[in-house]
Order: C-alpha cells, then sequence, then structure tokens
C-alpha cells in the first residue's frame, strides 16, 4: 500500500485543500501550519512517526514546535516523548559519557557565505513562540547544532529548546530505537537508574526555572507550554525532594557555551555524584592498603549480576552504562589513583606448558581434578594469567580461586582457565564474579627440551629482611624454554655467557610469582610461588669468625650452647633441573644449595667466584653479583680460571670485602631462620696484621654490618678495633679454646694455631698471657710449597691430571692444593705409610715437614728464652704445646701411623728443639694436637667465661728476631725485638748462624733420639754434622734465596702498611724452598 504524503484531513475542519494541485496558496495568518497541524487525522491509515511535508527548510523544528506547542497535534505523543529523549541525553551527557557535543551556527554572519545559509536566513521561522530573545533580532538566527559521535542529530530549538533531527544516529544512546530511527523517552524502558531519576528530576526543575527568567523576554504563553511538559516529564519520574542541583562544572561541556536565553539552562548537564564502586577487586588481606585499587570492566558483569547497566556502578560518578572504554583506552579519560582492566586481559591469549610432569616443583599450582595430558604425555601448565594479580592476590588466595579443568572435543585438547574474582558489590556485600577462558593445546607452545635452573634464595620471610635474591639460567637451551623476569627487581643483572643466558637480580621482599616469558619478552605465564614461613624473630647469637687464608671457620653462642654453624639450605628450588648442570651452575654463579663436603661443610675455603660479575665501575661492586663465596664441593676444582679470587686475607681487598659481605649476609640468612633478631660478632685476625691491616680489616666489618642492618631486620653489633673482648688475635682466641674447651691448664704453655698463611703463638704461664706473636710460616711453606715444586710426585701420589697443575700461579696452586688435601689427603697418608720404607721420595718430603715444623718449635724455644732473659717468663723451663688450626693435620704426616698423638715418636724432636732453641733442659714436654683442627679460633671467639689473663692485653708485642738482622742500618741481635721508626728504608739478614744452628740440632736430634719414623739428612754423618762442603753450598743457596725473597716481598715506606716476618722464620722459609727445589731434583 502506498504512503499517504499526508493523512486525511478531520470531519468538518475549516482547512480547505486548494483548488489546484501544485499551485501555491498565499495565506495571511500566522497560524496557518498550526491549523493544518491540527486538521490532520492521525488514526488515518498511513505514516505516523512525523509530518514532513512542511514546506520549508525548518519544517523539522517546526513540526516540534506544532507538536509541543498544540495539545490536538496529531503525533504530538511521540513528538514529546522524543523531545523527552533529547532532553534526557542532554541532561545527562556527562553522568552517561554520552559522545554529544555542539557547535553554533549564526545565520547573520553566514548568509553571506553561500546560497543556503543565504535562504535559510531569508526563510527563517517567525518568532510566534519563542522562549527567549537576541536584544530584540529573531533568536533563530543563532542557533546550536548538537553532533553524536560527530554526526548532526539535532539543534537547540528558541521554542523547544531541543529538537532532534528526523532519523538522526544516536547509536548507543539506550532510549533510541535502531529499528525506527527515533528517540524515545527514557521512561519506556528500564534505562536510569534511581539516582539518574533524581539527578534529571532537579535539573529539569533547574530548566523549568530558568524559562521564567524575565531577561530572557520569551513569549508568555509559549513559556507556559513548555514549563508544563518538563514539569510533566519531572511528575512521571517521580519524586526526590533530597536530591541536590548538581551541575557539571565545564562551562563548554558540549564545546562550545550555550548561552543564547533559555539555553544557558541546558549549558551545564547534570553532574553524577560519586558513589563507591561495585567492581573493585577485593584484594588479600595482607594486601589491603598497599595497592591501587583495581576496577575490573566488563560488558557482560550486568548480565552475569542480572543488574542494569546504569546500576553498577564503576568509578566515582561514571557506571557500566556511561563507561566508554575507548576514552580509557586513549588516554582521553584517565582516573586518578585508581587502575582498571577489562577482565578479558587478565588472561594470556596463549596457554604454554612444559611437556614434562611436575616439571616446577617449587612451584604453585591449583590441584588436578584430572590430570593435565598432551600427546598422552601429562604436562604442567605455566598458568596463563595477568601478573596483576599477583599485586592483588596472594599466592594462596589466586590458586584457591583459580580452577583448571581438561577438556577435550573435536579440534583436540583444551584447557580451562576458570577465576572467581571477588568484586565489591553494591550495598557493602561483595560479589563474586566468575571469569573463564579456554586454550587449545597446541605443539608450537610446548616447552619439549628441558627447563631452566631457577631458583629463589633465602626461602623465609622476616620483619625488616630485605635481602632476596633470583637466580636464573637457561641450560643453553635458548628459545627451547623460557626466560623469566622477577617482580620488582631492584638491581636485575642479566648477561650471556657462552650460549647460555644468566640473569641474578636482587629483590627487597620475597617474589611472589615469577614472569615466564620469551626471547622477545612475549609472555608465556606465571609461576606462582607459595608464601614461606614467616618467622618471629626474638633470639641473639654471639657469631666467631675465623678468616683464614685457605679456609674459614664460623662457630655460634646461643644461650651458652656453643656449636658450629649449621650451614641450613635456604634455597627454593622452583624448576626440576638437570642435577649434573644446576649443582655447578650454583657453585659457580650464584649460591650453592649444600655446601660441601655434606657431612663436614665448615670451614669454608677462602675463595671467591667472580664469575658472571658486572662491568661496574671500581669500588662499586655488590655482593653476589660480582663476588660470591666459592665452594669448591670436590678434589676435581680448577682454579686457572680468571673468575677465581684467592688469597682474600692479606692484600686483595676487593675480593675480601665481597667475600665477607656474602660470608655475614649468608649468616643473617641462618640466623633468621633460627629466629635470631641479634649478632654480636666476634672477630679474629692475625698478629702478623700491620696497624694498617688492622684497620682495614675492621673497617671492613663495620661498613658490612651497617648495610646488614638497613637490610636484614637484625641488630648486628660489631666490635670496635679497639674492643678486646669480641676483636682478638687469633692466638687469643686459639689459647682459650685450649683452656676453656678442652680444659687444659695453661700454667705454662705454648699455643701454636698452625693455619695456611700464618702461624699464631702465644706464650702463657700461670693463665697469663706474656707473649703473642704471627709468623708467616704455616700450611704453605711446611707442606703445600713442597708439591708446587715437585708436580710429578704431585701427580703419581694424588693421580692428577698434570694439565691441571702445571702452570698455576703460587697462590693459585696453594688453594687448589688445599682442596685437595682437604678431600683425600688420610686417604693417600695412610696408603703412603704403608710403604714408607721402600718409598725415599716419601720419606725426603716427611724429612722436609718435620724440619719445618721442627724449626717453628725452635723458633718458639729462642722466645722463651727471650723472654726469660726479659723477667717475662719466671720459669727455666721449656712448656708443653697445644697445636691446632688447619695446618696441624700435618703433623699426622710425621708419625708411621698417619695418626699424631701424645705417643708419637716426633713428640720426642719437638720437646729436643724447645729445648736447644731456649738452652733450658729438655723434659720431653708433650705436643698435644687439637680435637678440632680449624675450629679452635672461632670457636674460642664465642667462649663466655675465662680463666685466662692477659685477654684484653691492648700492647702489641714486638717480634723477637731469632736471628741477626739489620733495620735502617741498625743490627739487632737475634735475641732482641723488632723495633722501628715509622718509616723503614731498608731491612736485610746479614748472617744465616741461627738458621743453621737450628739445623745441626735438627739433625743431631733425630739421631740421638735414634726417631724411626724421621732420618737425618743425607748429607749429614754421625759425630761430624752436615758435610762441609755441601753445607756451604746449601748456606750459599739460601742466603741468596732469602735475598731474592726480601727484594720481592719487602717494601719500603710507611712501617704501619709493613709486614715484618721474624728474620729467623724468613731464613727458615728460605731454606725449606731450597731443599724443596733440591728434594725435587731441580
Amino acid at each position: 500500500m502506498a504512503n499517504l504524503i499526508l493523512p486525511k484531513l478531520k470531519t468538518g475542519t475549516d482547512v480547505r485543500p486548494p483548488e489546484k494541485e501544485g499551485i501555491w496558496t498565499s495565506l495571511e495568518s500566522k497560524s496557518a501550519f498550526q491549523n493544518v497541524a491540527s486538521s490532520l487525522d492521525y488514526q488515518a491509515s498511513g505514516e505516523t512517526k512525523s509530518v514532513s511535508s512542511v514546506p520549508t527548510m525548518w519544517a523539522r523544528p517546526l513540526s516540534i514546535e506544532m507538536a509541543l506547542h498544540n495539545k490536538s497535534y496529531p503525533i504530538r505523543r511521540e513528538m514529546v516523548a522524543q523531545w523527552q529523549g533529547m532532553l534526557a541525553a542532554v541532561a545527562l551527557a556527562e553522568v552517561r559519557r554520552f559522545p554529544l557535543t555542539a557547535q553554533l551556527v549564526d545565520l547573520n554572519k553566514l548568509r553571506q557565505q553561500n546560497p543556503f545559509s543565504r535562504a535559510l536566513y531569508e526563510l527563517l521561522p517567525n518568532p510566534v513562540n519563542v522562549l527567549y530573545t537576541l536584544d530584540g533580532n529573531n533568536p533563530w538566527q543563532e542557533v546550536y547544532v548538537f553532533l553524536w559521535n560527530n554526526k548532526p542529530v539535532g539543534m537547540t530549538s528558541p521554542s523547544t529548546i531541543v529538537a532532534s533531527s528526523e532519523e538522526g544516529n544516536w547509536a548507543g544512546l539506550p532510549w533510541w530505537n535502531q529499528e525506527t530511527k527515533c528517540l524515545e523517552s527514557p521512561l519506556g524502558g528500564n534505562h536510569l537508574n534511581e539516582n539518574e531519576k533524581a539527578l534529571l528530576w532537579r535539573w529539569l526543575e533547574n530548566l523549568s526555572t530558568s524559562l521564567h527568567q524575565s531577561s530572557y523576554q520569551g513569549k508568555p504563553r509559549a513559556i507556559d507550554e513548555i514549563s508544563g511538559l518538563i514539569n510533566e516529564f519531572r511528575d512521571k519520574l517521580g519524586s526526590y525532594p533530597n536530591q541536590a542541583l548538581s551541575l557539571s562544572t565545564n562551562p563548554q561541556f558540549f564545546g562550545v557555551s550555550l548561552n543564547r536565553g533559555v539555553l544557558n539552562g541546558i549549558n551545564y548537564p547534570a553532574k553524577a555524584e560519586a558513589q563507591p564502586s561495585n567492581v573493585k577487586l577485593i584484594a588479600s588481606s595482607s594486601l589491603v592498603g598497599k595497592v591501587p585499587d583495581l576496577l575490573i570492566l566488563d560488558p557482560d558483569l550486568a548480565e552475569a549480576w542480572g543488574k542494569s547497566p546504569q546500576n553498577i556502578w564503576i568509578h566515582q560518578d561514571q557506571t557500566l552504562a556511561s563507561l566508554r572504554l575507548e576514552d580509557l583506552k586513549t588516554g582521553k579519560t584517565i582516573w586518578q589513583n585508581v587502575r582498571w582492566i577489562e577482565s578479558k586481559d587478565l588472561f594470556l591469549p596463549e596457554l604454554t606448558f612444559i611437556d614434562t610432569e611436575d616439571a616446577l616443583p617449587g612451584g604453585y599450582l591449583p590441584p588436578e581434578n584430572q590430570p593435565l595430558i598432551f600427546n598422552k604425555k601429562r604436562i604442567t601448565p605455566l598458568l596463563p594469567l595477568n601478573n596483576i594479580l599477583l599485586e592483588y592476590f596472594t599466592p594462596e588466595d589466586l590458586i584457591r580461586r583459580l580452577n583448571v579443568t581438561p577438556l577435550n572435543s573435536s579440534e583436540g585438547a583444551f584447557i580451562r582457565i576458570e577465576l572467581d574474582l571477588p568484586l565489591s558489590g553494591s550495598n557493602n556485600q561483595p560479589q563474586n564474579y566468575r571469569i573463564y577462558r579456554d586454550y587449545l593445546l597446541k605443539e608450537e607452545n610446548a616447552l619439549s627440551d628441558g627447563v631452566p635452573i631457577l631458583e629463589v634464595w633465602p626461602h623465609f620471610q622476616a620483619q625488616g629482611w630485605q635481602e632476596y635474591y633470583g637466580f636464573y639460567y637457561d641450560a643453553a637451551l635458548g628459545e627451547e624454554t623460557f626466560q623469566v623476569s622477577f617482580p620488582q627487581a631492584k638491581e636485575p643483572h642479566v648477561f650471556q655467557q657462552g650460549r647460555g643466558n644468566y640473569q641474578l637480580t636482587r629483590l627487597d621482599q620475597y617474589p611472589n610469582h615469577i614472569l615466564c616469558q620469551s626471547q622477545t619478552r612475549q609472555p608465556y605465564g606465571l609461576i606462582l610461588l607459595k608464601t614461606p614461613p614467616r618467622i618471629d624473630l626474638t633470639g641473639s647469637w654471639r657469631v666467631g669468625i675465623d678468616f683464614g687464608t685457605s679456609f674459614t671457620n664460623i662457630y655460634v653462642n646461643r644461650r651458652g650452647t656453643i656449636e658450629p654453624l649449621s650451614l641450613e639450605t635456604l634455597h627454593h628450588k622452583v624448576t626440576e633441573a638437570d642435577i649434573e648442570t644446576r649443582t655447578p651452575v650454583l657453585f659457580e654463579y650464584f649460591i650453592p644449595e649444600n655446601f660441601l663436603p655434606s657431612e663436614k661443610p665448615l670451614p669454608l675455603s677462602s675463595i671467591l667466584t667472580t664469575r658472571g660479575r658486572t662491568n661496574c665501575a671500581e669500588g662499586k661492586e655488590r655482593v653476589l653479583f660480582d663476588g660470591r663465596i666459592f665452594n669448591v664441593g670436590s678434589d676435581s676444582f680448577k682454579n686457572n680460571v680468571d673468575w677465581i679470587e684467592i688469597d682474600l686475607k692479606w692484600d686483595n681487598f676487593v675480593p675480601n670485602r665481597l667475600f665477607l659481605e656474602h660470608l655475614a649476609l649468608h649468616i643473617s640468612a641462618i640466623a633468621i631462620s633460627k629466629g635470631i633478631q641479634e649478632i654480636q660478632w666476634c672477630l679474629s685476625y692475625p698478629s702478623a696484621f700491620s696497624k694498617g691491616d688492622l684497620r682495614r680489616y675492621a673497617r671492613t666489618w663495620q661498613d658490612i654490618t651497617d648495610k646488614l642492618n638497613a637490610s636484614t631486620g637484625i641488630k648486628h653489633i660489631c666490635p670496635e678495633q679497639d674492643n678486646l673482648n669480641y676483636f682478638r688475635t687469633e692466638s687469643l682466641a686459639f689459647a682459650q679454646y685450649f683452656a676453656d674447651r678442652e680444659e687444659y691448664n695453661l700454667v705454662r704453655s705454648t699455643c701454636i694455631d698452625i693455619g695456611g698463611g700464618t702461624s699464631d703463638i702465644s706464650i702463657w704461664e700461670n693463665n697469663e698471657l706474656i707473649h703473642q706473636c704471627s709468623v708467616r710460616l704455616a700450611g704453605r711453606q711446611l707442606i703445600s710449597q713442597l708439591f708446587e715444586v715437585n708436580i710429578d710426585f704431585l701427580c703419581k701420589s694424588f693421580q692428577v691430571d698434570p694439565g691441571s697443575w702445571k702452570g698455576l700461579k703460587q697462590e693459585r696452586f696453594y688453594a687448589q692444593f688445599d682442596n685437595l688435601l682437604r678431600s683425600r689427603s688420610e686417604e693417600w697418608l695412610r696408603d703412603k705409610i704403608k710403604n714408607f720404607d721402600k718409598d725415599s721420595e716419601f720419606q725426603g718430603l716427611v724429612r722436609l715437614i718435620a724440619l719445618g715444623t721442627a724449626g717453628l718449635y725452635y723458633y718458639v724455644g729462642i722466645l722463651l728464652k727471650v723472654l726469660h732473659a726479659e723477667g717475662k717468663y719466671s720459669a727455666d723451663e721449656i712448656t708443653p704445646t697445644y697445636v691446632g688450626g688447619n695446618g696441624s693435620r700435618l703433623l699426622n704426616w710425621l708419625d708411621n701411623s698417619g695418626t699424631f698423638d701424645r705417643n708419637s715418636g716426633i713428640n720426642e724432636l719437638f720437646s729436643y728443639m724447645l729445648s736447644r732453641g731456649s738452652g733450658f733442659e729438655d723434659t720431653e714436654e708433650l705436643t698435644r694436637l687439637s680435637q678440632k683442627p680449624k675450629d679452635e679460633v672461632a670457636c674460642g671467639l664465642v667462649l663466655n667465661d675465662t680463666r685466662l689473663k692477659g685477654l684484653t692485653k691492648k700492647q702489641r708485642d714486638p717480634l723477637i728476631a731469632g736471628e741477626v738482622c739489620q733495620i735502617n742500618g741498625e743490627t739487632i741481635e737475634y735475641d732482641s725485638r723488632l723495633e722501628w721508626e715509622d718509616t723503614i728504608k731498608d731491612f736485610k739478614i746479614p748472617e744465616l748462624s741461627q738458621l743453621f744452628t737450628f739445623v745441626d740440632e735438627f739433625n743431631l736430634g733425630i739421631q740421638e733420639l735414634e726417631l724411626e719414623d724421621i732420618k737425618p739428612m743425607p748429607q749429614h754423618q754421625r759425630g761430624k754434622g752436615l758435610n762441609a762442603e755441601y753445607k756451604a753450598k746449601l748456606y750459599r743457596d739460601t742466603k741468596r734465596e732469602l735475598d731474592a725473597m726480601l727484594l720481592k716481598e719487602f717494601k719500603k715506606g710507611d712501617a704501619e702498611d709493613i709486614r715484618l716476618d721474624a728474620p729467623f722464620i724468613l731464613s727458615l722459609k728460605a731454606l725449606l724452598k731450597v731443599l724443596a727445589m733440591e728434594w725435587a731434583d731441580k
């Protein structure tokens, strides 16, 4: 059926059709159009949504004018509904974030620019129903066009305030009918929430009030008509007397100011009052207040909760209905102090998995109701979640809200990941929102060639502890495995060596997850880490540190219980990596999980690994990043590499600091694991330290403990350099061990701590210290250098590869040999002792060890003689001797059973040497070996009460020479002390009379005592001594070696920084070097 041009006329109307069709008829009446509209029969069959045949360019606004001002207008109801719809759109434009803008059209200006504008101006509607005037001018000449998404949808009207366009595209406006292309009244559906109704109600009231302002000079009848329509609209909304007027604060909200007459009343749309968000994610209780609010945005939320979008508050004055995500994404809208995320973005687009069962033993996964299987193999998924969730949930809370379910379909195997989000809801009633995503398991998303090494240390939480470290090594798998990123990493150090990629990072809190990613940083998923136990700190420790040249030991005193530090495993192993790869990598690049040997890991080798260090400037080196304790672990240790640092105690200052800093950090972590809140550090040092050495060592520890105080939650008490209760010489701590731990009396006694680099000597009478000193004659000179000059004997004896030993510099050889002896010396010695009589080379070795050790005793004899002469030692007797330290094990080599004890024949020789050195009678005093070699100093440092006296004696004992020497040209006799001015310019040992007297006494003593285990030097003849020619040559060679040694080791300068050794000891070291070369046929 054809549409009618116009509806039929009502019966009895005065309006008559024109006499001839197609001919314009002139009408004088101003109400002609009104009369025509009133005469139409809208019930007639035909189009009823609008009248579009008014012959004027202003047809649409005039049609609306007629509809609103003429109660008999045939489609008044439809037009009023459209008018209400547009008013509501304008009023709620800010509340709903509508894309509504306006532009001014000034026809008075535009009429000169184009014919269309001129035609509009010339056909301006008659201002019979206007609500305002423009200084006496027709208000129709200045109107505003409204745009929705930049497309015209309506305009302002001087007679109706607003007028919507014919079939304007209001897409997205809830009360726009997409089928009819018409606006509808917002009252017709559940389009407005109560808050919006109240805001609109009050806004309309304000608009109605503004209509009656006399300054606008509107037509009274028109004002009354429109005011009445506004009030009818308000009445249908309800009554909200408590609603305050709330208007936008933006004077140009629509892009321009709507400031023509009554249009001022719509210039400011309503402004919603802020409401609590219904979509705020409820964080775990321990995280509340620590993170900004996170709002979960999802258009499906309304359906899931069975609510209208306008009834779900998102942020402040915005609801789900008013939310414009695009504005948030582009930054057009920015929310302060709050974060937002679309729910779909909480999932990653793909699920990556490891095609191995239980590949993440340290990861935290939801319990499996059914096994996860791909290609008939169980798999381990990387959780395809956005790591922002871990800022709001503890791993435990997140796991509880996760569900992982395997699914099968015709496409293949799927995994469904479901996540329950606790949201704030309304009326203080939290509401759950479940989201999920299904993932098709794909071959290209499988990691099938193993897993990287991934570790976190230490595995605990405690108040104040801020020293956490993460370590990653991709096991040279490259793209076949995942890379990682640790959350909130403070100091990430990512580096590559060979084909391997590494990462070492520090964090100030325990990570709750690790982000796995590709080499191009595309996320693969998360590994959740279970929250470690939180430890309460209550106790206190005294910690004794014996930092030695070769080894370092630690003892702890807790409430009177004194024991070696237990090196607890504090690692959290995240991945199930290959053990043959994992163990050496942790040793070289990170922290060993277990220190070796496992049965007795202490003492630790005094060795530092710098492998993987940063390229920081000198002095900026960081613990762990640039150096860590190296746990040697086995006799296969090789140190001919540039990432091993040794000789830390004496000259290597930066590695020294890094070693001690790591040591203190590791001890602190173990202390935390035991609930310790305070550590009193007890430190030792050798008397051989120069004043400069001592000052640097004390400063290093002070700096270390200052750092630890700030980052560990433990109160660290570091002794000052002059605090002799907690900062003592090794010789004093050693003596206290024998007196108070093994309970020997020190009525007249000598204690000798034979270390790797020094032997620390203390002499006691009536439990009071009368002398202490430190000499640089110890394990390295007494045994290590002997093997150094005879590599062939070493390799043959221990069956090791010569390539690993030849070419090693001295200190590196010593470090490697120390480790070899630690792991294999007892077994090797037992085998060698069995064939002692048949092995002349081994006999020569034992004789050299005996010679060096006997020389140490001879020097102690000289000390007793001098002290007696000075009146400090009252008895003219030799003393029993207590020997310990790491180097003391060499005494076992001097007994044909392989075990030194009080019945060992070498005891007689040692007593004899004391007697000959001192000139006192040989009363056959015993040497007693410590029950725990190398534990003595560390243990002695933390012992409580003692019967010893003189432990806090501050005066340093000048060395007793033992051999004639010259300092700055001044001769010092063998039985005098080495005392000098502030500067040493020259140091010489002109003769070796005491040394060669000792050599004669050594050979004579062996002969007279008829020792079975030790033989005199081959050149020694009974009753004659050494062969004269050989003795003369030996003297020359020794003097030459001594002179070379002094040129190399002695440095002129400030006495504070010079480490002088006793001339007798220096001479003895030269002699041992010459005899070692002779023994090795070199």
